[in-house]
C-alpha cells in the first residue's frame, strides 16, 4: 500500500490530539492485509499462467469468442480497493456526507475500466492520508450533531473496555464497513481503542467516535477480498459474505445493506436461483440504475470531461456547469433506456432523448424552460435532427477532441476499441501526430487535412481504420456543438462504418444502431467490468452464452446484469498465483 509501518494502538498522552491513523490500525491486520494488497499487485491480479490462459487478451479482435473457444477457467482471486466512487457511494450511504472525489487518491485504469485497475493500484502514502482525512471529516459530521451521533451510536456508551453498548455498535457498524462479521479479536482490538480514548479524552462518545474511525480507515474497508473457499466439488467459489459484497458494489456501486448481509449468512447467495433473487431486488432499488450508470460512466470514461481545457475565446460557455451536464447526459441516457424504457442497448445509438439543464439544452438547440444550472429534466432533440444517440452527446465529442476543434481520428479510435471491440495500434514513435495548419489564405477542413496526412504509407492502415467512423461526426465542434462548415468551408460528413457507407452522423448512429457486432462488444465490455478484469481466450465460452442471452432478450441491459451475474464465471475465483 505504500504505508509506513503502523505502530501499536495507543493515543497520544495529551487528551486533545487525535490519534493517527496508523495508531488506530492493528500492526499484525495492516501488515497482512496489505501486503497481500502490495502481492497482488506486484505478481500481477490477472494471474499470468505458462498457458496463456490467465494473462489479458482484450483488444484483441475476437479470440476470445468463437464457435469452438477453449474450456473456462476463473481468474485468480485477489483483493480490490474501492474506486473513488465506490469509496464516495459508501461513506454518503453510512454517514450521509458527500466526499470530493478530487481529494482521494486517483483510481487506476487496466482494460480501460476502474473497477480492473482495482485489482492492481498500489496506495500512496499521501492517498492513505487523504482517505484518513474523508472518514475523519465523514465521522465528525455525524458525531458534531448530538441528534444524529446518538441516533448513529443507538445507545449510550459508558467508555469501559467490556461496555456492551460499544461493543454491539461495532459489532454492527462493523458487519455493514467490512462487509462481514468482525472477529472476536477484532471486536476486542477496537473495544480497546474506544476505551482507551474515552479515557485520554473523557468522553465515552469520544471512544465510539474513533472506534468508528478506526472501522472505517481500516483496510478491511477500503479493500474488497475476492478470494473464495473450497466448495463441495473443490473447486474455489466466493463465500457469501465475499459474493454480497461483489453483488452489492456491481449493481449499487456501494455497499451491501442489512437484508443482502442476511442472505449471504443464511447461505441464500450459494445458489444461482437465490442470486437472481437478491441482483433483482438491487436492481429495482432506486439504487439499482448505478449498475448502468456507474458502468456507463466507466465505458464512456466520462471522468475525463472535467479535466479538459478548451479555447475560452472560441467557447466562453465551456464551463463546470456545462462539464457536469455533459456527463450527466451520458449516464442518464443509458439508466432511462435500461430502467424506465426497458428498450434495447442499440437504441442508444439511435435515441433522440437527453438530459439536460440550462447550459447543455442552450448548446443543443433546446427550449430552456422549467430548467436551471442545477435542475435537469429528460427531453427530445427533433425528430429529424442531426444528432442522434451517444455518439451525438456533447459528453462524447467533447471528449474527443483539442482545445479548438473535435478530432474524427480520436472520435473513431475510442468507436474501433470500445465499440467494436477492435485494437488499433499506436502510431511510430518516429511519425509526427501534429497535423500541419494550412496557410491562412488556403484554408483547410479537417478532411482534407486528414487526407494529407493519410498519405503516408505508414500513417494510412491505422487511420483507416479510424478516420472513416469519426469523420460523420465533423459536422459537431469541440464541445460538441453541430456546425456546417469548417474554417469557412461546407463540412463533407460522409465516412463509413465497418465499410458500409454513411452520408452523416445521423446515418452512423442509425447504422450502429443495426449492428450485432456492437451489441456482442458490448457484452464483453461489461462482462470485463462485471470480473473485474480483462477479457481472456477461456472466457470466450461464457461470453457466447451471454451474448446469446442478450440477443434474446432484445438486448436488454438490465437482462444482461442478471445474465452476468448468476453464471458461475461470476462466483468462481481461481488459487492466488
Amino acid at each position: 500500500m505504500g504505508t509506513r509501518a503502523s505502530s501499536p494502538l495507543a493515543l497520544s498522552e495529551s487528551k486533545m490530539k487525535k490519534p493517527s491513523w496508523h495508531e488506530l490500525r492493528s500492526s499484525r491486520e495492516v501488515a497482512a492485509v496489505c501486503a497481500l494488497a502490495f502481492a497482488a499487485a506486484c505478481t500481477g491480479a490477472l494471474g499470468d499462467s505458462e498457458d496463456g490462459a490467465g494473462g489479458p487478451s482484450a483488444g484483441n479482435d475476437g479470440p476470445a469468442t468463437g464457435s469452438d473457444p477453449p474450456p473456462f477457467q476463473p481468474a485468480a482471486g485477489m483483493l480490490r480497493r474501492l474506486t473513488r466512487t465506490q469509496f464516495r457511494n459508501a461513506v454518503r450511504d453510512v454517514f450521509g456526507v458527500e466526499v470530493n472525489l478530487d481529494a482521494l487518491d486517483a483510481d487506476s485504469w487496466n482494460g480501460n475500466f476502474a473497477v480492473i485497475g482495482a485489482a492492481t493500484v498500489i496506495t500512496s502514502e499521501r492517498g492513505v492520508e487523504q482517505y484518513h482525512t474523508a472518514i475523519e471529516g465523514a465521522v465528525d459530521a455525524v458525531f458534531a450533531n448530538f441528534e444524529r451521533r446518538d441516533q448513529f451510536i443507538g445507545c449510550t456508551p459508558s467508555g469501559a473496555q467490556d461496555d456492551a453498548c460499544v461493543r454491539g455498535f461495532i459489532q454492527a457498524l462493523g458487519l455493514r464497513a467490512w462487509r462481514r462479521p468482525l472477529e472476536t479479536a477484532e471486536v476486542d482490538r477496537l473495544a480497546t481503542v474506544a476505551s482507551t480514548a474515552a479515557t485520554e479524552l473523557g468522553s465515552a462518545v469520544e471512544g465510539a467516535r474513533w472506534a468508528t474511525v478506526a472501522l472505517f480507515t481500516s483496510p478491511n474497508f477500503l479493500y474488497r477480498p475476492e478470494l473464495g473457499a473450497p466448495s463441495a466439488d473443490g473447486s474455489l467459489r466466493l463465500t457469501g459474505y465475499e459474493m454480497a459484497s461483489r453483488l452489492a458494489f456491481l449493481v449499487w456501486n456501494s455497499l451491501p445493506d442489512e437484508e443482502l448481509l442476511d442472505q449471504a449468512a443464511s447461505g441464500r447467495l450459494a445458489t444461482v436461483e437465490g442470486v437472481r433473487a437478491a441482483a433483482t431486488r438491487l436492481l429495482d432499488a432506486p439504487a439499482g440504475r448505478e449498475a448502468i450508470g456507474a458502468f456507463a460512466e466507466e465505458y464512456m470514461r466520462l471522468d475525463r470531461i472535467g479535466s479538459q481545457a478548451k479555447d475560452s475565446e472560441l467557447f466562453p460557455e465551456y464551463g463546470a456547469a456545462l462539464q457536469a451536464a455533459m456527463v450527466r447526459d451520458m449516464r442518464d441516457t443509458w439508466e432511462v433506456l435500461a430502467f424506465d424504457d426497458q428498450a434495447s442497448a442499440l437504441d442508444l445509438f439511435s435515441t433522440t432523448k437527453v438530459v439536460v439543464n440550462t447550459e447543455l439544452a442552450q448548446l443543443y438547440g433546446l427550449d430552456t424552460t422549467g430548467l436551471s444550472s442545477g435542475t435537469f429534466e429528460v427531453r427530445s432533440l427533433p425528430a429529424d435532427g442531426p444528432r442522434v444517440g451517444i455518439l451525438g452527446k456533447a459528453g462524447f465529442l467533447s471528449q474527443f477532441a483539442n482545445q479548438k476543434e473535435g478530432s474524427p481520428t480520436l472520435r473513431g479510435k475510442f468507436m474501433r476499441e470500445a465499440l467494436m471491440c477492435m485494437t488499433v495500434p499506436p502510431p511510430p514513435g518516429d511519425v509526427a501526430l501534429e497535423l500541419p495548419e494550412p496557410p491562412a489564405d488556403k484554408p483547410l477542413t479537417k478532411r482534407q487535412r486528414l487526407e494529407i496526412h493519410r498519405t503516408a504509407p505508414v500513417c494510412a492502415g491505422c487511420h483507416g481504420l479510424m478516420d472513416p467512423l469519426g469523420l460523420p461526426l465533423e459536422t459537431f465542434d469541440a464541445i460538441g456543438r453541430y456546425r456546417t462548415t469548417d474554417h469557412g468551408l461546407p463540412i463533407d460528413p460522409s465516412g463509413d462504418f465497418n465499410g458500409e457507407p454513411v452520408a452523416d452522423a445521423r446515418e452512423l448512429g442509425m447504422t450502429v444502431s443495426a449492428s450485432d457486432e456492437v451489441a456482442r462488444c458490448l457484452v464483453r465490455k461489461y462482462y470485463s467490468y462485471a470480473a473485474g478484469h480483462e477479457e481472456r481466450a477461456v472466457d470466450g465460452s461464457v461470453l457466447n452464452t451471454l451474448a446469446a442471452s442478450f440477443e434474446a432478450s432484445g438486448f436488454n441491459l438490465r437482462d444482461l446484469v442478471l445474465e452476468v451475474v448468476t453464471n458461475e464465471a461470476f462466483s468462481s475465483v481461481a488459487p492466488q498465483p
